[in-house]
């Protein structure tokens, strides 16, 4: 518990750390990070390059997590730059490096894939401005070129103008709330740029010396209320209007139809059991009669009940994250666009859940009257946790077969795997023993000893059938939204309404859990008895049309080429849709099952 305390404590204030002030001629360090590609994928730690000039140490600058750094592709080593606070500096030499012609070679291959340069000052990554047509103010865009192709002839950018964004108080100590990059390509003793035509440097396939330089111009800036939102492009409110409109429409039609069927229940069990049990299978009055012939199968232990409760445990678990997520960004304690903010209260917020995990767990595992709590508990912890890991693993073996800063570091793993075995795994023991020290869950009905014949289904029964039509109702409220942020990051952009998003994703949540229950109640209808499973799947169903689409999308508008950046991107959005499809598989299942409890405790038994 000691350890757990201080890993907490850790988590709490590594994150609130006060923003470092700096004195006039105080001395600010650059940090080369990465390239990457927004075609290719792969990304490279900027210090490993051979044609740069070398940093100043050695040592990675980490986080404490590590893997949130590792996740990203992020190599964080200090650079030559020599930064001092509120000093301009022009045309200042940093370095001239030789290179091969082997070297020549490779700036050309990765100025052709359109690589670009990621720095950091102060945690804030470089970025060039831009301004569109939408906004009248500029926005940020992460990274800058590598190069450039003109012509026939490709050119490096070898020399940046650094305009770093400060705020200043009464003392006269700043604040650093900006770090813009403005790239250049100028031949030797160019420079100075003398001459609107000046030469660029220009690649050439033979050895040759390139010269580095830069200059530095500071810019105080006032009215900032976050540092982080010019990075964030301005949402389409009327798009989202349109969104929320058709989302709700949904979510109340599918509220309707359940209200309809709960007062219908309600009313037939109201006036009795209506004489005999067998006049009930020919009532041609109401067809929908079925589920109550049932009601001592209903509740029989589903398959492989043992591994349906570590999913819906750690569906519950993602559930928490979703909203702890949602609170943390109304209270402004993280920020999207802020490298690795995300990972780390993911993180948190996934060891904080594993506690109610646990207990929700083991409370539906003694529902099932299951013998080991603990073997329920450990594999709670253990099933959804190792394949992720295990997804991150090949998806970490792929990159490092390419030299990719992408590939988990081993200081990453250990992390990683410390917080799992030392952290989340006794969190949910802890939750799992005081559910298994809570009462058990009683049903409204008993089982008997042999399960009764299910009648033949007919095709629109099948499992199948009922998954892809339960998973088109919520896909169509996130659509949009799902389209918007895929066609964000395929540009290397940030598009982000909290209240927007919080709407779309709690409609989809209701709906999905809605539909679901609304296919059960169908299913219990045609005294199908089997709904434990089948509930978890039609509620993850519209992970899959989401995946669908995230398929089409590689394929039709991506700009993402080659093989390894295909297979990057599809084990990425097979990682994420299967965890939305555990939220919504969970979500349908715990509804399904309060639903099944409420219409049961109606019905009537001799």
């Amino acid at each position: 518990m000691l350890l757990m305390n201080r890993i907490l404590w850790l988590f709490l204030i590594g994150w609130h750390l006060v923003e470092a002030a700096y004195k006039k001629g105080d001395l600010l360090p650059i940090y080369y990070n990465k390239i990457f590609s927004l075609s290719n994928q792969l990304t490279y730690s900027y210090h490993s390059l051979p044609f740069i000039c070398p940093p100043q140490q050695s040592h990675r600058h980490k986080s404490w997590l590590i893997f949130d750094q590792d996740l990203r592709g992020d190599r964080l080593i200090e650079s030559g730059y020599k930064i001092k606070a509120l000093v301009d500096e022009e045309c200042r030499i940093l370095c001239k490096q030789s290179w091969s012609i082997e070297t020549a070679l490779k700036v050309e291959e990765l100025i052709q894939q359109e690589y670009l340069v990621e720095w950091e000052l102060e945690d804030i990554p470089g970025v060039t401005v831009s301004y569109t047509n939408e906004r009248p103010d500029h926005t940020y865009r992460v990274g800058f070129p590598l190069g450039f192709m003109k012509a026939d002839s490709i050119y490096i950018n070898n020399h940046v103008t650094f305009q770093i964004l400060y705020t200043q108080d009464t003392s006269g100590e700043i604040e650093v709330v900006g770090f813009e990059v403005y790239p250049d390509s100028v031949a030797e003793d160019e420079c100075m740029k003398q001459n609107v035509d000046y030469k660029y440097q220009e690649v050439i396939e033979r050895r040759s010396t390139i010269t580095y330089t830069y200059s530095v111009k500071w810019k105080e800036v006032k009215g900032i209320t976050n540092k982080w939102d010019p990075f964030l492009l301005a949402p389409d409110h009327d798009r989202h209007f349109y969104a929320r409109l058709n989302g709700t429409i949904m979510a109340l039609l599918t509220s309707l139809v359940i209200t309809i069927v709960m007062l219908k229940t309600m009313q037939k069990d109201s006036s009795g059991l209506q004489e005999d049990k067998d006049i009930k299978t020919f009532d041609d009055v109401d067809e929908y009669i079925g589920w109550r012939l049932i009601n001592r199968d209903v509740f029989r232990r589903p398959i492989y009940g043992g591994l349906l409760t570590p999913l819906m445990g750690t569906g519950i678990q993602l559930i928490i994250v979703y909203v702890g997520l949602i609170v943390c960004l109304y209270m402004g304690w993280y920020h999207p666009a802020q490298p690795g903010s995300l990972t780390r209260w993911f993180t948190l917020l996934f060891m904080l859940g594993s506690v109610p995990a646990g207990y929700w767990s083991a409370r539906v595992y003694k529902v099932f009257r299951g013998k080991s709590w603990i073997l329920n508990s450990v594999l709670t912890s253990l099933v959804v946790p190792s394949i992720v890991l295990l997804v991150i693993f090949g998806l970490s073996t792929i990159t490092w077969s390419h030299n990719s800063s992408l590939a988990i570091s081993f200081p990453g793993w250990v992390s990683m795997i410390a917080l799992w075995l030392f952290m989340l795994v006794p969190l949910t023991f802890i939750g799992a023993y005081f559910g298994e020290k809570t009462d058990r869950m009683e049903v409204p009905s008993r089982t008997t000893q042999i399960p009764r014949v299910i009648p033949p289904q007919k095709w629109y029964q099948n499992i199948m059938v009922r998954a892809l039509l339960s998973g088109v109702i919520p896909f169509s409220i996130a659509f949009l939204d799902w389209h918007e942020l895929l066609n964000s990051v395929s540009r290397g952009e940030y598009t982000l309404s909290i209240e927007h998003t919080t709407i779309i994703a709690a409609l989809m949540l209701i709906t999905a859990s809605e539909v679901t229950v609304i296919l059960v109640f169908l299913q219990l209808c045609a005294e199908d008895f089997h709904w434990w499973w089948k509930s978890f799947v039609l509620g993850g169903s519209s992970a899959c049309y989401l995946f669908l689409y995230g398929l089409y999308f590689l394929m039709k508008r991506s700009n993402v080429q080659g093989l390894t950046g295909s297979c990057i991107y599809i084990i990425n959005l097979l990682l994420g849709c299967g965890l939305i499809g555990l939220c919504t598989g969970t979500l349908g299942f715990l509804f399904s099952y309060m639903m099944i409890r409420y219409i049961y405790s109606f019905v009537k038994v001799d």
